[in-house]
């Protein structure tokens, strides 16, 4: 395991492109959190699994921890603290503790916070009134894109032109894409129905060059 482990942090960091870190304007740029959990899943298949726990604190707010095991063996931890009871943020810091689990494993870009992380600690101390940022429908977002894949899907006899036809999709539909990234589980349906839909035209392809 520990030259398969070895092998994948490397794999992880020579793949890191440019385009694959989240963009924090002035905070930076770093790589998100379902960005890793699709690497080690695509590497590690069933191998590895991630548990997450939390507990309450006193004030009702919660303490997370991410264990993360390889081959049944706990390879990492990752902690997170809920700074406050706001809409979604279970889920955020549940997400951070992952993120943090990973990053401590070697599964990081050039920082060991978690985008998340950093955009929670990173901003200025000083109180700023402002109107209230709209909550995204993240499995909204998720089902008009894979909508968007399974029209691609019908026009496309290859997988080289359901590529083309995702690209010019893409460029029209890239923040709404950017905002699915930030959700590990719509990301993985999204990714999943890409494959599935891939592998369809890949097959068919194949049945029509083999008639007669």
């Amino acid at each position: 395991m520990k030259n398969d482990l070895a092998a994948a942090i490397k794999k992880f960091r020579d793949s890191i492109d440019d385009k694959d870190y989240a963009n924090l304007g002035a905070k930076g740029k770093y790589l998100t959190v379902p960005y890793r959990i699709k690497f080690v899943r695509d590497f590690f298949g069933e191998r590895m699994s991630i548990q997450t726990e939390s507990t309450e604190l006193t004030n009702g707010s919660h303490k997370f921890k991410a264990n993360i095991y390889i081959d049944d063996k706990l390879v990492s931890v990752g902690e997170s603290k809920q700074m406050k009871n706001a809409d979604k943020e279970f889920e955020k810091q549940q997400t951070v503790s992952i993120g943090r689990g990973l990053s401590i494993l070697g599964f990081f870009g050039d920082e060991l916070a978690t985008a998340e992380e950093m955009e929670q600690f990173l901003k200025p101390q000083k109180k700023i009134i402002s109107k209230p940022i709209p909550q995204v429908d993240t499995t909204k977002l998720a089902n008009e894109w894979i909508a968007k894949l399974k029209d691609c899907a019908k026009l496309s006899a290859s997988p080289n032109k359901f590529e083309n036809n995702i690209q010019i999709q893409t460029k029209q539909f890239e923040s709404e894409l950017n905002q699915i990234k930030l959700d590990p589980i719509e990301d993985l349906r999204v990714e999943t129905e890409y494959t599935k839909l891939k592998s369809q035209i890949q097959k068919q392809q194949g049945k029509n060059n083999g008639r007669l």
